[in-house]
């Protein structure tokens, strides 16, 4: 039995989340602080501020410890709960199940996810979503430019907050 199916989609999103706050901490140098709101009704997990000012940047996490059959991370976000914003941004991460590491980081904007994300209309079984689907392990797909280096998010979301 592996590490996907002992730990609960609720212990895998608070362990994912975890990290990303401590790799934005770390990466930022302190300068950025993390919060959690008391429910992710908005589909935000995290909310960042640089210390000192008052202009949040929201997060959603999106996470997976394995890839499927043909080494791609596939994660679908919901409509329902997905709104783009100037100010939200959507965190995919790859968790190594093995070693218990990030592999792989991607940075997206909402907005941008909104045009390029798969949009699969509800069916009978389910409902509306948009798909994300990039290979952690290449960088020739139409999310290549939004990975980045586990190590340099806290750094990317300075350069974020001091560009607007």
């Amino acid at each position: 039995m592996d590490v996907e199916q002992r730990i609960s989609s609720k212990q895998k999103g608070d362990v994912t989340e975890s990290r990303v706050v401590e790799l934005i901490t770390l990466g930022s140098f302190g300068q950025l602080t993390c919060y959690t709101p008391k429910s992710d009704d908005d589909g935000i997990d995290l909310i960042i501020n640089k210390k000192g000012y008052f202009k949040p940047i929201f997060i959603q996490v999106k996470s997976r410890f394995k890839l499927n059959k043909g080494k791609q991370f596939i994660q679908n976000v919901g409509c329902a709960t997905f709104k783009s914003h100037i100010s939200f941004y959507i965190i995919f991460i790859y968790f190594n199940e093995m070693t218990f590491e990030v592999e792989c980081v991607w940075l997206i904007p909402s907005v941008e996810f909104e045009k390029l994300a798969y949009l699969k209309k509800s069916g009978e079984n389910y409902k509306s979503f948009y798909r994300f689907s990039a290979n952690p392990l290449t960088d020739t797909n139409q999310w290549s430019r939004y990975r980045i280096p586990k190590e340099k998010l806290g750094q990317e979301l300075l350069r974020i907050m001091d560009s607007d």
